[in-house]
């Protein structure tokens, strides 16, 4: 490769990577830090929650409710029944804009995890 097509390769690579950043937060308001959140697996209308001790359920995309009820990583993976006590490591956050079928509750609280266990 030559140093003018290298120099436009990187260009282009490291303008598609700021553009994925822009994509990844748009849609996301007040954005809590990483942390872990502590509650109660419960599913209402088909869509999977971590209800806090406090009674704020967050809407946990991209896990899925199986047909037994249980709380399951997208693709497979069992984590937890109705009930069950649970904890999420990721970022906590609202939505902006866009609708969905899981607002239950009537908020729009969202908890994007990178991992969900029971304990």
């Amino acid at each position: 490769m030559t140093g003018k097509l290298r120099r436009l390769s990187l260009a282009a690579a490291g303008g598609m990577l700021s553009l994925g950043a822009v994509l990844t937060t748009a849609g996301h308001a007040n954005a809590a830090p990483t942390a872990t959140y502590y509650g109660t697996y419960e599913h209402r209308d088909g869509c999977v929650y971590l209800v806090t001790s406090s009674g704020t359920p967050y809407y946990l995309p991209g896990y899925t409710m199986g047909g037994n009820g249980g709380l399951y990583k997208q693709g497979g993976g069992f984590i937890a029944y109705p009930g069950w006590n649970i904890k999420a490591n990721g970022t906590a956050y609202t939505s902006s804009g866009g609708t969905t079928l899981c607002t239950t509750w009537g908020t729009d609280h969202r908890i994007k995890a990178t991992s969900i266990y029971s304990y």
